[in-house]
């Protein structure tokens, strides 16, 4: 089957990666950040490590707009965590600009070794926010501090189909080749809106994961999987005015957990589906063949949705998000969106197969998310609907 891997490409791949991560110890990780129309602003920067953001810094832009930041303290601590559980990370960072009272949040992803990026910073007048913080004293300069953090395992559904068709039937796959990337939407709560600030990429070198699961006639499939959500609070002082940022994003998954079946637990989060599309006709000519295939294999890019109200509506059960954040996550529809990066040509990322009685008509429809966010737009999932024409 497409997606059994052979036990000796498997050790191949991850010798070659084991040797990819390690053979440049003696190179520097950094990056210069060239920031236009900044002089004068203060810089905060943030540094995704595997246990949460870690503060990097705090700079003042100088009349040629750079900064340097060094990363090889972060690639320390992900070649640590890939060595003691598998997991990995492209580098992410957080940049919050400060400058004559307007800021500007923006997340960038880079990869090991040295690197130079530009930013054009959009500033929005800061609004201060003090709602449910444990701040430091106030004192002179310009600092920040993780307020508060919480995280939360969560088992959320990655594919699913509904089938309202009696002369269907067929197979939902969801596959995860080992150390195939996987990109999250990272979301900010700050200056009184949520934004998505970029996504950060990590991968896990324990795939090489399958699940299939079969539905027949009017039967739906679902596949699940567990993440790792995790929210973070930051505080962030500037001469006497603070202000916060709240971070909600998916810090990792086990590849390990996928199941799935006809039918969706209780404790299984939802697919995020807004809408669905206009749908395709399609004709089943003979009940040996399919009438319709989806795939998405080898390096395609994709991308699709998972759910994040479910995550919000705990941490304010328990008291953690403010509650101008979490009413504003259910206003916008928050949810997670995720970029798929496959670095192997050997296996499905997913496929839907479906069959028909020979003669008979259908319509296939795919699932949308929609969140009001920044300008996030409308994005495909991986849902679909099968309907009898």
């Amino acid at each position: 089957m497409v997606y059994v891997r052979k036990k000796f490409v498997a050790t191949i791949l991850l010798g070659l990666l084991f040797f990819g991560f390690f053979v440049r110890a003696g190179v520097q990780s950094g990056v210069i950040i060239r920031l236009q129309n900044s002089t004068g602003a203060h810089v905060f920067v943030k540094a995704l490590y595997p246990d949460g953001f870690k503060s990097l810094g705090v700079y003042t832009v100088g009349e040629n707009g750079r900064i340097l930041v060094k990363l090889d303290k972060l690639e320390k601590a992900w070649n640590t965590e890939y060595r003691k559980h598998g997991k990995m990370s492209s580098p992410f960072l957080v940049i919050t600009i400060v400058k004559n009272g307007k800021i500007a949040i923006k997340g960038i992803s880079l990869g090991w070794g040295r690197e130079k990026v530009v930013i054009t910073p959009k500033f929005k007048p800061l609004k201060t926010l003090n709602e449910k913080a444990s701040m430091k004293s106030p004192m002179a300069g310009y600092y920040e501090w993780l307020d508060d953090s919480k995280e939360k395992n969560i088992t959320a559904v990655v594919a699913q189909v509904n089938s309202n068709d009696a002369n269907s039937w067929g197979d939902l796959l969801y596959y995860y080749a080992a150390a195939s990337k996987i990109g999250f939407g990272m979301y900010v709560f700050a200056n009184s809106e949520w934004s998505q600030i970029g996504h950060h990429y990590i991968y896990d070198i324990s795939g090489g994961k399958a699940k299939q699961v079969h539905f027949d006639g009017v039967q739906d499939a679902y596949i699940w999987m567990t993440f790792t959500y995790r929210y973070e609070r930051w505080g962030i002082h500037i001469d006497g005015q603070t202000f916060y940022e709240e971070y909600v994003y998916i810090k990792s998954f086990d590849p390990n957990s996928l199941d799935g079946g006809n039918y969706k637990p209780s404790y299984v989060k939802p697919i995020p589906i807004d809408s669905w599309d206009a749908g395709a006709l399609e004709y089943s000519s003979s009940y040996r063949d399919p009438y319709y295939t989806y795939t998405i294999s080898g390096s395609s890019y994709s991308s699709s949705g998972l759910d994040a109200l479910g995550f919000i509506g705990y941490l304010e059960a328990i008291g953690k998000i403010t509650e101008t954040a979490a009413q504003a996550a259910t206003l916008a529809g928050l949810f997670i969106d995720v970029n798929y990066e496959e670095i192997s040509n050997q296996a499905y990322l997913i496929n839907l197969v479906t069959y028909g009685e020979s003669g008979t008509w259908h319509v296939i429809k795919k699932g949308k998310a929609t969140a009001n966010v920044n300008n996030m737009n409308t994005i495909p999932i991986f849902a679909f609907q099968i309907l009898n024409r």
